[in-house]
């Protein structure tokens, strides 16, 4: 069996795409082949591909757009049973050269963690040479705590044995369009241990026609996300025990933990509902908007739940999930 296999899904991106590719045939690993899936591209994505000069690269076109989880799925089903490793990697990002080493080493060091992201940095300017940046969670309790609320992992770097995923069986969900990322790693982690690396290994393209941005698909990115978050919320307390909650929010005396998991407790078995009942039907089309709306829902449940606003996790629900709010506001609404 071959060492590393990269899958790099296509569609129309020739404007990008000789960055990306460049970037991973000159990483400082070079055992490894790229399978680029062209999901029935019409600009010369062909003819790019094609001129390059390299025995490790291999091309592959849908007849005709099937989209992105489908085409994944396709290299999933080629390349999973004849590489020990995949490697993602999107036609629109960029990949520091020591990448692939990293991974490489990070995974063979660590043989009970089954996926590896890294952290990366988000661009309109891929010319940047940036210093710091937002960052992913890296630990695997976190990360599952995390991902109530966000991917949790930059897709285009993520690093995983093929092994667990032929075990598991794991696919991506060709059903969802724009989250189909977020839902494979909430089953993934649900099944085995997940990790990101702290180290920026990746710069990632914002693009406002990419997949989840574009104006044709903010509707139904908003609709699968709330349904990704709620249903990975009916599932939360047996996942992600309030014990794991506390050992990264909370510290405090026994009484007052064991007083804090049952009022947490309380607030997982009833925020689901919250999402049934507001957040399927709200006609948000912009981001701000949408999480400012979230957020007052979850100070109002706060309200009738009697859950104090000093509650930890209430504040991690705010701080991870509202990235725009505004917290006086916020503050100002809890005592009027």
């Amino acid at each position: 069996m071959k060492k590393l296999a990269v899958l790099m899904p296509t569609y129309n991106c020739a404007k990008y795409l000789s960055e990306s590719i460049d970037s991973i045939v000159n990483q400082t690993y070079s055992d490894f082949d790229l399978y680029i899936y062209d999901d029935c591209s019409t600009d010369n994505s062909t003819e790019l591909i094609e001129n390059y000069n390299d025995d490790r690269i291999f091309y592959r076109k849908n007849e005709a757009n099937l989209g992105i989880s489908k085409t994944l799925n396709i290299g999933l089903e080629e390349l999973l049973g004849n590489y020990e490793f995949i490697a993602r990697m999107d036609a629109d990002d960029w990949a520091y050269p020591n990448r692939f080493q990293m991974q490489m080493d990070f995974m063979e060091q660590n043989p009970d963690v089954n996926l590896c992201g890294t952290q990366g940095f988000w661009l309109k300017n891929m010319g940047e040479s940036p210093t710091s940046g937002w960052q992913y969670p890296v630990s695997y309790n976190y990360i599952r705590l995390y991902l109530l609320f966000t991917a949790s992992f930059g897709h285009s770097s993520l690093f995983f044995r093929s092994s667990f995923f032929i075990a598991k069986k794991l696919r991506y969900n060709d059903t969802i369009k724009t989250c189909e990322d977020w839902d494979l790693w909430i089953r993934v982690s649900a099944m085995g241990e997940v990790h990101n690396l702290p180290d920026f290994l990746m710069k990632y393209r914002i693009i406002s026609t990419s997949n989840h941005r574009s104006e044709e698909n903010k509707t139904k990115h908003f609709i699968e996300r709330s349904k990704i978050i709620s249903n990975y919320w009916k599932t939360f307390d047996s996942n992600l025990s309030p014990e794991q909650v506390l050992e990264y929010y909370y510290e405090s005396n026994d009484s007052l933990k064991q007083n804090f998991i049952q009022k947490l407790k309380i607030l997982i078995n009833s925020f689901n509902q919250l999402f049934v009942n507001h957040t399927l039907d709200l006609q948000i089309e912009d981001k701000k908007k949408f999480n400012y709306l979230l957020a007052r829902k979850i100070v109002d449940y706060r309200k009738r739940a009697k859950i104090s606003l000093f509650n930890p996790f209430v504040w991690f629900l705010l701080l991870t999930h509202v990235k725009f709010i505004s917290m006086p506001r916020l503050i100002k609404s809890q005592i009027n």
